[in-house]
């Protein structure tokens, strides 16, 4: 199990304090485009196969995502080795994120998988006032970064 205490103390997992702070540090510590680019067309296959080995953790878990409201599988391509999960708060695999990440390894090593934990899927127009907005985890190979929030929730779960 992913152990955000043991993380933090070794210096593998980084906690910011927003979305902002996230999202810079994000574009630091993702791989340079190059190297998928490097991969030629193949790219595609090797993200594909990323994309199958998540919902091959995920699905047994929370069910398949498409129609789901606990959690979406982004399948777009942009060739950044990103692949992007959002979750429905109280659905979060917490428990899974560990292996989540011993999926970035060999051929996707240089990936990332980003999560976005978000109140509900289908949010009401207008949200509530007071409503949470969105915590973000983004799982490397051997690192971690995570909004405060999030952390502070992962770490009462632990």
């Amino acid at each position: 199990m992913f152990s955000l205490f043991r993380s933090r103390r070794d210096e593998t997992t980084e906690v910011v304090s927003g979305e902002h702070d996230f999202f810079r540090r994000f574009e630091r510590l993702t791989a340079d485009r190059s190297i998928f680019e490097a991969q030629g067309d193949a790219h595609g296959e090797i993200d594909l196969r990323l994309a199958q080995k998540i919902e091959a953790l995920l699905v047994p878990i929370l069910g398949r995502w498409e129609q789901s409201s606990i959690w979406f599988h982004q399948l777009d391509y942009y060739g950044d080795g990103v692949r992007s999960l959002t979750f429905q708060r109280d659905s979060f695999p917490r428990t899974h994120v560990a292996e989540l990440q011993a999926l970035l390894a060999g051929e996707h090593e240089p990936f990332a998988i980003l999560c976005i934990v978000v109140e509900s899927l289908l949010p009401p127009t207008p949200e509530p006032p007071g409503a949470a907005g969105s915590q973000y985890l983004a799982v490397f190979s051997r690192k971690a970064l995570v909004t405060k929030g999030l952390a502070n929730a992962l770490s009462v779960g632990t």
